[in-house]
């Protein structure tokens, strides 16, 4: 039965903008990239499309479309007001340096090299005289790989080098070995545009002459890192929970810093997560194993949970293989040990495709989310065909397009009497109730956030990390940054002809606007159509990051 007429009206904002990028011929994974979604949330929103335009496949909903109304584009509903906004960004930046004594062409290689890697990763790059120049990340689009994407710029500058000098096996006399350069993180004032992305108008930020200090100071093949750009790096890389060293040389940078850490107490409030491990690491052993996924957002303990089962195993006598993928953008070399080595897909595909042992044996694979779609398909396919061992896969998200995993575990939000706990034991001294209490209500069920927010000092404030982390969010999503601003900044929930109206924008546009926002999880909308944030932390994200 064909459509009605008025079907067309009845899809969301996000179908509309789906079916605009079908007709213009993109396949899901380009849709995915272009909105900032996944693929797999990609594939749910074109079948519910199929649904209500009552067609099967792509060429069906694109003629569909066409003989209905035509979806609302950006000359369809009223625009809103496209001036720019100041805004306070987490940022990382690299500074590196070579020795102003050493000829024009060496200070300009290596120029060269910084500018096509900040092409290449949406960095902004600053040249400076005397052989110098700055990275910064996070302008263009924050990232929760920014940090990891820095390091591999340095590596990537210290191998071009070495390369350039003449002399890769001698660090004393070869170009490379006289580089010196800082890490550093903080925050910038930039010019955004209201959907995100520096409008190249202006940039400011103590960080940048931080980190130019740093590769001042530092000696030559050496690579100082901030105690914000350390503290980040904890934060980051749970995989890593021992301290950060001061400084790192460039020649170390082609295995990411990751320091294997000590024992960690259990993650609070995941007793039957555990449970379930346990079970599945006795049922998997000499039989025929299984798939198990772990899927939650960032900051509710997937980690955790991954080695807690490296040390189950080894408690038992048997073999554990972890990898973990990795966050910079290095494919070719897709995962790493906790420890750092840098380990090709292959050898993560032979520890799967071995027999099992008689011992327990487990394959644990972290941060899944990381991998390109196609990478992680192929790894959920080989793992369930794994036989004798369990697999655990741990990320964000699974698409469950093509193998399904015979078991998964969803990661929720904590109950308030758990995130207390968690609360005292990560101050590890008596607090006020109040103080707990904010935290906890402040933390709303997410245990990183719950741990970051007590090992602060200032209460009111957001720990730089959560505001990378949350940034990330934001930016990936393309929403418009004044309408979130402005319900940021209101005690009470909004409804949307009062935020339009406050805006003295056209009544569709905002519509539109919060419709996004909505479809995207960032707000939520009560039974009187009063807008309001999903997560404290992302009103308070949002407010914080507003320059008058």
């Amino acid at each position: 039965m064909p459509a009605e007429p008025g079907a067309h009206r009845d899809l969301s904002p996000r179908q509309h903008q789906i079916l605009d990028l079908l007709r213009a011929g993109k396949v899901n994974k380009e849709i995915a990239n272009e909105l900032g979604i996944g693929l797999g949330t990609v594939k749910q929103h074109v079948v519910a499309l199929f649904k209500k335009l009552d067609v099967s496949n792509r060429a069906m909903a694109v003629s569909r479309g066409m003989q209905l109304q035509p979806a609302p584009r950006s000359d369809a509903v009223p625009a809103l007001a496209s001036e720019g906004l100041l805004e306070y960004r987490p940022c990382v930046v690299l500074s590196v340096a070579l020795p102003e004594t050493l000829p024009e062409e060496r200070g300009r290689k290596m120029q060269q090299v910084l500018a096509a890697y900040a092409f290449d990763h949406d960095a902004l790059f600053l040249a400076r005289k005397g052989h110098a120049g700055d990275l910064i990340f996070g302008i263009q689009r924050a990232s929760e790989q920014d940090l990891f994407l820095a390091l591999r710029a340095a590596r990537t500058i210290f191998g071009e080098l070495a390369a350039a000098g003449g002399h890769p096996g001698n660090l004393s006399s070869d170009l490379s070995g006289n580089l010196r350069g800082g890490l550093t993180a903080g925050l910038a004032v930039a010019s955004m545009n209201r959907s995100g992305g520096w409008s190249g108008e202006a940039i400011a930020s103590i960080a940048i002459a931080q980190g130019r200090e740093l590769s001042h100071g530092a000696a030559p093949g050496q690579l100082l890192l901030s105690p914000a750009a350390r503290e980040l790096l904890r934060v980051l890389n749970p995989n890593s929970p021992g301290p950060v060293a001061e400084w790192l040389p460039f020649a170390s940078l082609e295995n990411l810093p990751w320091q294997p850490g000590g024992a960690e107490p259990l993650p609070y409030g995941r007793d039957a997560e555990l449970r379930r491990i346990d079970e599945l690491l006795e049922q998997a052993q000499g039989v025929a194993g299984g798939l198990l996924q772990i899927a939650g957002e960032t900051g509710m303990g997937k980690s955790r949970l991954c080695r807690y089962a490296v040390e189950r195993i080894a408690h038992a006598g048997g073999t554990a293989h972890h990898f973990v993928c990795r966050p910079d953008g290095d494919f070719s070399i897709p995962y790493v040990t906790p420890g750092g080595a840098a380990v090709p897909g292959a050898a993560l595909f032979d520890c799967l495709a071995s027999a099992g042992a008689r011992a327990p044996e487990a394959v644990i694979v972290d941060d899944c989310h990381f991998l390109p779609p196609e990478e992680l398909a192929r790894l959920s396919r080989q793992a369930a065909a794994a036989r004798g061992k369990l697999v655990l896969l741990a990320g964000r998200r699974f698409s469950y397009s093509g193998t399904r995993p015979a078991h998964v575990l969803r990661l929720g939000r904590l109950a308030p009497e758990v995130m207390e706990q968690l609360v005292a034991a990560t101050l590890g001294r008596t607090q006020t109730p109040a103080r707990t209490a904010s935290i906890v209500r402040r933390a709303a069920g997410v245990p990183l956030f719950a741990i970051e927010l007590a090992r602060q000092h200032k209460p009111d404030m957001l720990p730089l990390a959560l505001r990378v982390l949350i940034g990330a969010r934001i930016d990936g999503l393309k929403l418009d940054r004044a309408v979130l601003r402005r319900i940021a900044r209101a005690r009470g929930a909004w409804d949307v002809p009062r935020l339009a109206l406050e805006l003295k924008e056209p009544l569709e546009a905002v519509q539109a606007a919060a419709a996004m926002a909505l479809a995207a999880g960032v707000l939520s909308q009560d039974g009187r159509g009063k807008l309001r944030f999903a997560h404290p932390l992302l009103r308070q994200a949002i407010d914080l990051a507003g320059v008058e």
